[in-house]
């Protein structure tokens, strides 16, 4: 039997993962360039350039919980279990 990573029943779910894995890097990306360039950037500029990379990890972090959330419950769902998450 042959274990494969991708599927056809999990390629929306590999789809998501690589979206996600995508904006993980951008931040990274934003966070070493803001790093290497702190010290000749005007404080106003780097204060917006962390608040910014916040806000951005804050949602994405947000969206990540969210989208797994929801994809745990299908789950739950589709193999006939209840769900006992709090509400």
């Amino acid at each position: 039997m042959k274990n494969t990573f991708i599927t056809k029943e999990n390629m929306g779910q590999r789809f998501v993962q690589l979206i996600i894995l995508i904006a993980h890097l951008v931040l990274l990306k934003w966070i070493l360039y803001t790093l290497y360039e702190g010290g000749v950037l005007p404080f106003k500029t780097l204060m917006f350039h962390f608040t910014g990379i916040s806000i951005y990890g804050a949602v994405l972090i947000r969206t990540c919980a969210y989208i797994y959330k929801r994809q745990y419950l299908k789950e739950l769902e589709k193999n006939g279990r209840e769900p006992k998450l709090d509400k």
